[in-house]
């Protein structure tokens, strides 16, 4: 089974997806500085979390036919 993890790191200022696996072993999907997401505006980011997250999960991506 295929999860994901995102997480707003305020160290970094990165927003980064991880893969995790069924172990719980995480794995770097990946990441979007906070620049660049506010660069992009709230509904074109919001578009692209959702992309990566449709994209890479197979039952999703049967879902919508992709």
């Amino acid at each position: 089974m295929l999860g994901h993890l995102i997480q707003a790191e305020e160290g970094t200022r990165l927003i980064t997806i991880y893969r995790v696996d069924s172990g719980g072993m995480p794995t770097l999907y990946t990441s979007v500085s906070f620049e660049e997401a506010r660069n992009m505006g709230f509904e074109k980011f919001g578009r692209l979390l959702g992309e990566n997250l449709i994209l890479d999960s197979p039952g999703l991506r049967d879902l919508f036919s992709l």
